[in-house]
């Protein structure tokens, strides 16, 4: 009965809190850098309803320390609201903002920065352009022909590896909108026809208060399409002194025939237009996505609606887990079709990335990423894996490479193929 008393007692003892014994152990554990025990026992207190600038600071430092950022940034949040010109705490946040990647957020966050803060940073030199991408690639199919269902021929049907470039650029408006540009270029010639196309992409993306941001973009493209029809024509040649289209006379022998070929050559030029909206929500370690994109691509309207879910593990971008889901109609909704695209992210090390990503797709080509991939091909990719690796050589500039097996229903002999992607970058950070 005595030890039962003894524990109860030491049990009362631990949970009863007050002012005094929360500053004094919340800062003891501070100084001595006992961060997982000053998370447990801060959030302990601001349970029981101590909650004051510094036991947030604390906290927020605690989480900092141990690079959950997504948490961290939720104490200095509060503390920012006991104190909203603390300048440690908006450092904090900033970095915590930039080291999860949510760069439109920090830039937002640079404006409430005093000048002192601002030249300590470096955010009064910050350059309005974020970064210029140069890239280019190709894709290979598995075969280098293919057999023609109509004909014997077993090489009729080719894809000739394209050649495909972009560059990209992105900037800020008043560090509070920021855009981003990209010029592409596509060439190809297939045993179908040559495709040259040409594209425009414009993408503006606006931070909002409690966690949330917009994105708009439009997508122009044109579309360039030539090809060849070949006729065969079989002409008889008449005797001369015989009217055409005449029957030869008994015994005579039969009239000859010649034969020829002939090649028209085809072309048509049309442009298209893409549109999208997309709003995001962050809460903590979660981010929700939901999206609309419209698309007039081949004198088609295609409606693609979006949801997308990540969840960051660890608080940062250490590892990321997440899927984006795509319901598309082509017919007014009469029939809807799923296109789940599920994704992980690791970063290893703080200058190795990696994402893998899947696609599965029926009947009709998607539009993605806010109305930034299109695939007008008029082959169906049925699935998609995708490796995307990035390389940070120095603070300015990085390296990446992208790798996708797709796999590709075609469309007019109906035989099945694949393609290997293969794409290559250099991002340059001024």
């Amino acid at each position: 009965m005595i030890l039962f008393v003894v524990i109860a007692n030491k049990g009362f003892t631990q949970d009863t809190l007050n002012s005094a014994t929360v500053e004094e152990k919340s800062y003891q554990l501070y100084l001595d850098k006992q961060w997982p025990e000053l998370i447990s026992f801060g959030n302990k207190a601001v349970h029981k309803g101590f909650d004051y600038f510094y036991l947030r600071m604390r906290i927020g430092i605690a989480y900092y320390e141990r690079k959950n950022y997504s948490l961290a940034e939720k104490h200095f949040k509060k503390a920012l609201a006991f104190n909203a010109g603390d300048e440690l705490a908006l450092e904090y946040l900033y970095y915590c903002y930039v080291f999860n990647g949510r760069y439109d957020d920090a830039r937002l966050l640079s404006k409430q920065f005093p000048s002192s803060l601002a030249e300590k940073i470096g955010t009064d030199k910050q350059s309005s352009v974020g970064f210029v991408i140069l890239e280019g690639g190709t894709k290979i199919t598995d075969k280098k022909t293919y057999p023609n269902k109509d004909s014997k021929n077993p090489k009729a049907n080719y894809f000739d590896p394209p050649v495909y470039a972009q560059v990209g650029l992105s900037h800020s408006i008043k560090n509070r909108v920021s855009l981003f540009h990209a010029l592409t270029y596509f060439n190809q010639k297939t045993f179908v026809n040559t495709v040259n196309q040409y594209q425009y992409y414009l993408k503006g993306s606006v931070p909002l208060k409690g966690n949330f941001s917009i994105a708009g973009s439009v997508h122009y493209i044109n579309l360039k399409v030539a090809s060849e029809s070949k006729y065969t024509v079989t002409d008889t040649l008449w005797p001369p002194g015989v009217p055409p289209h005449s029957q030869p006379p008994p015994g005579a022998p039969p009239y000859k025939t010649a034969t020829t070929s002939t090649t028209i050559a085809n072309s048509s030029q049309s442009n298209y237009f893409v549109g999208s909206l997309a709003a995001y929500k962050t809460i903590q370690k979660w981010t929700f996505g939901l999206g609309t994109t419209v698309s007039n691509m081949s004198n088609v309207t295609q409606y693609i609606h979006s949801g997308s879910l990540s969840y960051a593990a660890f608080g940062n971008s250490k590892l990321v887990l997440g899927c984006t889901a795509y319901v598309h109609t082509v017919d007014n909704y009469s029939t809807t079709e799923l296109s789940p695209a599920p994704f992980i992210y690791i970063q290893p090390i703080h200058r190795l990335s990696l994402k893998i990503s899947y696609l599965s797709n029926t009947n009709n080509n998607i539009i993605e990423d806010n109305g930034y991939l299109v695939n007008n091909s008029p082959d169906l990719t049925k699935t998609r894996y995708s490796a995307l690796l990035n390389v940070t050589l120095t603070k300015h500039v990085a390296l990446y490479g992208l790798y996708q097996l797709e796999y590709k229903h075609e469309a007019q002999q109906a035989f099945d193929y694949r393609y290997n992607v293969i794409v290559a970058g250099v991002k340059i950070i001024p």
